[in-house]
């Protein structure tokens, strides 16, 4: 085999130019593969640890495909305060934290920006303080109607100046002050809202006692899935149908992970179509170099050398042109998926991450290997038959 492999260099760096063109169409193959790869990974690790975070006794009341639209639907019938009470009076109910979201403008030294505003009561920040951290300032308290906490991305990069503690904005054309802003949470909706209480944002849509979303939080885990039941049962009820979705926190993470698997293997799909271009160069470059050293396969075949010996030689040398193409796509997929990462921290937060990790870097040398050698066995049968009398007459 030692000797398979020393002959393939050879042949490899007598024909440099045709060889470094043909390793090129692997290493783009493979760097676009590791780079869509990297992308769905990083985003199935990120969601997972935040719903993580959000921990398994809490139980989400929503409506219909509201983590699929930017808003709650228009179409929505709203969540009351008499629901509210139907669902908190249930058994193994610890506490029922209800908010209220709608997209809005907010105005800062002339200029204005689309935000989202976000009511919820302030003991919310207890439930969530794993998400909702202050940069500055304070939370604001549920007397307070007229102050509010800024998102990190409203305060930080929304306006020409950063939006300070202490200042006033005008929210749908309402002064408001502000009392605190919030860290980087790394998600671009959670970032680009304003929060304040839920009475103030009731009061700023005219909505009297409209909720929007309920956070139900169990008295324990064991108890999640009885309860999601059993308010499903009890809006159905009241409500006069299912206009409303329950989840529980893994329900949203099956979910979740779903979406992202598809996403992936979309992604990764479409990559794989490059990787197949890559095995086709091979093929004609492995078919050509056959073609170009009839001679010398005549010469090994009348020497001595077996069908065998001739079909590892052009075997092995399509497997290290991919392997060769491989380590390097490994490489520039690496420092490809770190560039879109900066890129996407920088545009939709500290949330997008890309993660290469070691499965993925075996799988991306393995993958490339076998592309190599499965595109050179045809050129390599064709030179493994050749008829030594007749390869030593070819010109």
């Amino acid at each position: 085999m030692i000797e398979e492999v020393n002959y393939a260099f050879r042949n490899m760096a007598e024909a440099k130019l045709r060889t470094v063109l043909t390793v090129l169409g692997i290493v783009i193959g493979i760097a676009i593969v590791v780079a869509m790869l990297a992308i769905g990974e990083g985003m199935r690790v990120s969601i997972t640890e935040q719903l993580d975070a959000l921990g398994g006794d809490k139980i989400i009341v929503t409506p219909p495909q509201a983590f699929a639209l930017r808003g709650a639907p228009t179409e929505f019938k709203p969540f009351t305060s008499a629901d509210l009470r139907a669902v908190k009076n249930l058994p193994s109910v610890k506490d029922v934290l209800p908010m209220f979201y709608r997209p809005g403008t907010i105005e800062y030294r002339g200029k204005s920006r689309e935000i989202y505003v976000m009511g919820v009561e302030s003991r919310g920040v207890d439930y969530f303080r794993q998400f909702y951290s202050l940069r500055e300032g304070r939370f604001f308290t549920d007397r307070e109607l007229r102050s509010v906490d800024l998102g990190y991305r409203v305060a930080e990069k929304f306006f020409d100046e950063r939006v300070r503690v202490g200042e006033r904005v005008k929210i749908n054309q309402r002064s408001f002050e502000v009392v605190g802003v919030l860290e980087e949470i790394g998600n671009p909706e959670d970032d680009s809202s304003v929060y304040m209480t839920l009475k103030a944002a009731q009061d700023l849509y005219d909505a009297g006692d409209e909720i929007t979303m309920l956070w139900v939080i169990a008295e324990n885990e064991a108890a999640v899935r009885t309860l999601a039941k059993k308010i499903e049962n009890t809006l159905e009820k009241r409500r006069g149908g299912r206009d409303f979705e329950v989840l529980t926190t893994e329900q949203l993470a099956e979910q979740v992970s779903t979406v992202v698997t598809i996403v992936t293997f979309v992604l990764g799909g479409i990559a794989g179509i490059s990787i197949l271009v890559g095995g086709v160069i091979i093929m004609n470059t492995m078919l050509t170099s056959v073609l170009e050293r009839t001679r010398e396969i005549g010469v090994l075949k009348a020497t001595g050398a077996s069908n065998a010996q001739v079909l590892r030689i052009f075997l092995v040398e399509s497997a290290l042109i991919g392997a060769v193409g491989g380590v390097l796509g490994l490489l520039l997929g690496t420092g490809l998926s770190r560039a879109i990462e900066v890129a996407g921290q920088v545009y939709i937060g500290s949330s997008f991450i890309t993660i290469v990790d070691m499965e993925l870097v075996t799988g991306a040398l393995v993958f490339s290997v076998l592309v190599g050698m499965v595109s050179g066995i045809y050129p390599a049968y064709r030179a493994a038959k050749l008829d030594p009398i007749e390869a030593l007459r070819y010109e």
